[in-house]
């Protein structure tokens, strides 16, 4: 069984048009399925017009995030696989079949908004692009849309690091960068990207921050040696590059050239040790 899993918050706008394009599409299909929309402490009509729909409630009492309404569908979930999209109606719902489609070769299937048809707003793509470099970075390998809204992934994969798994809108980063630093098979499908319908829930300046140390923190969690081996590089060739100067220029030794040096060791020693934990994890 396939388990849709909506999260929704104030939506009433879109919510019935999301869910209702969802089970027309999923109606023509050949897969078993059922829709789940999180309703995340709504304080308008959201929850009772999914009910129209025939489709599955599950509330909050207060809103808690948007990665914590993924992860109460994901627990309430009956199906191995989940597809998650969002209730503005901005992810094309008729694609979601071509995701299941390759599901079977691959842990984690993403729609990734870089076609022609992908209307991202103008205010989100500096930070977008800034961030998706330093996760390719971080990630070694290239990842087209790391936090796209409407993926296919086995339930199981998410279990495994639901405990980290974050509250917010970082899910979907989260999640990514987890499977590509443990080796899952993850592939991505160019999909198109559409307005969306009621305001936005994202603050650009705050989440891009928060995007930004997410990245970080995860990779530090499971690559250390791609954060600690550079800045202990770094500081080993600041170190080494003062303590030429003070020989050659001054003849003497200075404090600046040893604490660079002992700070070089220290960052690649905790890099390796790092390593060592998280292979062991």
């Amino acid at each position: 069984m396939v388990s849709i899993v909506i999260p929704a918050y104030n939506e009433e706008e879109g919510i019935v048009e999301s869910v209702e394009g969802v089970c027309d599409v999923m109606a023509r299909s050949h897969y078993d399925y059922e829709v789940i929309v999180v309703d995340d402490g709504s304080t308008d009509k959201t929850s009772e017009l999914v009910r129209s729909t025939g489709a599955r409630v599950v509330r909050h009492e207060e809103n808690r995030g948007y990665g914590a309404g993924l992860k109460t569908g994901i627990q309430a979930a009956m199906g191995d696989w989940i597809v998650i999209t969002d209730a503005d109606s901005t992810y094309p719902a008729d694609r979601i079949p071509d995701l299941l489609r390759d599901a079977g070769e691959y842990d984690m299937v993403v729609g990734a908004r870089v076609g022609g048809g992908a209307r991202i707003p103008l205010i989100r793509r500096p930070a977008k692009w800034v961030l998706s470099k330093l996760a390719n970075y971080l990630a070694e390998t290239k990842i087209p849309d790391y936090n796209s809204g409407l993926r296919v992934f086995r339930k199981d994969l998410a279990l495994r690091f639901f405990k980290i798994l974050p509250q917010g809108f970082s899910f979907t980063t989260t999640i990514t960068l987890c499977s590509l630093t443990h080796g899952f098979r993850v592939k991505y499908t160019p999909i198109e990207y559409y307005v969306r319908k009621g305001k936005s829930k994202i603050h650009p300046i705050k989440d891009t921050y928060r995007f930004f140390m997410l990245i970080v923190r995860t990779t530090v969690y499971f690559n250390p040696l791609r954060v600690f081996m550079p800045l202990g590089a770094g500081l080993g060739t600041l170190g080494m590059g003062k303590l030429a100067h003070e020989i050659i220029v001054t003849g003497g030794l200075a404090e600046t050239s040893v604490l660079l040096l002992l700070g070089s060791f220290q960052t690649i020693a905790l890099g390796l040790i790092a390593d060592m934990i998280n292979k062991r994890i």
